[in-house]
């Protein structure tokens, strides 16, 4: 399973958000064996967002802090709540007040100060989660009929790979693979 967290970056309004991800949110997902983070983690050249829309759409979970009014925190779940109909999970530090958009969706709260101490409730909050087969998004909830992408649909298969299981199928069958060079 893979996830990708929507949070803010450094310390802001008092909250160290990099130790929330390591104290919190990254050690859960490492208990639970689950890969993936941030864009952060990102290295190669290329466009950021669209590796962030990327995640946002494959991600098996998407977890998003949204502790603190950040623009790119909330854009950033729309667009995850537009294209998934369910594992996106929201957590919170109670500092700000909860957006009028989000005011009925729930939210695992945790103390800013010791974010750790939250992990267990946030284990149980996420294998819940990935357990749920209910809609989360209210994108989907209030769209009726609004079609589920097939997420495979989406995920990109690293070039390397493409070639070699072209180069099998040529190998096996003595013809070139009609597979889409996407």
């Amino acid at each position: 399973m893979n996830a990708f967290i929507v949070r803010p970056f450094g310390v802001k309004k008092n909250i160290d958000f990099d130790a929330v991800d390591r104290d919190l949110i990254s050690a859960a997902l490492t208990e639970l064996n689950i890969v993936g983070r941030t864009t952060a983690e990102i290295t190669h050249a290329g466009n950021i967002r669209a590796d962030m829309f990327q995640l946002l759409l494959t991600a098996d979970l998407v977890i998003a802090d949204i502790s603190i009014h950040n623009a790119n925190v909330f854009y950033e779940l729309g667009v995850r709540h537009a294209l998934r109909d369910k594992k996106t999970f929201l957590l919170r530090a109670s500092i700000d007040e909860v957006p009028f958009d989000l005011k009925t969706d729930r939210y695992l709260s945790y103390d800013p100060a010791t974010p750790g101490d939250t992990v267990p409730a946030l284990l149980k909050g996420l294998r819940a989660t990935i357990a749920s087969d209910q809609a989360d998004s209210p994108v989907f909830a209030m769209v009726p009929g609004l079609p589920v992408q097939d997420v495979s649909r989406f995920v990109i298969v690293p070039a390397k790979f493409r070639e070699e299981v072209d180069q099998a199928f040529e190998n096996k069958t003595g013809r070139r693979s009609s597979t889409p060079r996407c």
